[in-house]
């Protein structure tokens, strides 16, 4: 895996099996003869029998999770199997997407996890969540699959389907009094 950041080309079909990755990072490269041909390129999208290919950010029992190769035990933090696409995901979201599948009647002809980039990772340190929708900007990945919170940031790389499942996050703070106390300044105590 390189270090430099890289984007999939969406000139072929998913389904071709063609994949074509670039870099605006070497060269000092810009996108502007591209952008003309992709702008006056004409797709016609036909879901028929499509692979759709989608990283995981991270374990999240008993949602997705990894076994370990060799003891069989469930995993609560990623390691090196993380990185291993033979090690396959087990969970509520792969069931989920299994019946999405069947439900599609032919249309998704198959589902394969992924890891999220090592370079993603490098660039949002502070979340896999993301580091891994920053790989569906990039294109090298179609959909990631996992809890997501919907942030700014993350909607300004990609699109959300709507929630599947809605946390309750409440605030608890000890106590609160009545007098002339901000609540910044009672959180930051």
């Amino acid at each position: 895996e390189s270090n430099e950041r890289v984007y999939r080309s969406d000139y072929f079909n998913v389904d071709s099996g063609v994949k074509i990755y670039y870099s605006y990072s070497t060269c000092n490269s810009i996108a502007d003869d591209w952008m003309t041909v992709v702008s006056e390129k004409v797709a016609h999208l036909d879901l028929g029998q499509i692979t759709i290919e989608a990283n995981v950010p991270t374990y999240n029992l008993p949602m997705m999770y990894k076994r370990d190769p060799t003891s069989n035990e469930i995993l609560t933090v990623t390691g090196s199997e993380y990185y291993n696409n033979n090690v396959l995901y087990e969970g509520v979201y792969p069931d989920f997407v299994e019946d999405i599948m069947k439900i599609s009647k032919g249309d998704i002809k198959n589902i394969t996890y992924t890891h999220r980039s090592k370079v993603s990772s490098d660039l949002h340190p502070e979340s896999s969540y993301t580091a891994a929708v920053q790989d569906i900007q990039d294109g090298l990945v179609d959909m990631g699959v996992g809890p997501f919170w919907i942030t700014s940031e993350r909607l300004l790389m990609s699109a959300f389907t709507i929630p599947i499942v809605y946390d309750r996050v409440y605030l608890v703070v000890p106590k609160p009094g009545l007098n002339d106390e901000s609540f910044l300044q009672h959180v930051s105590k």
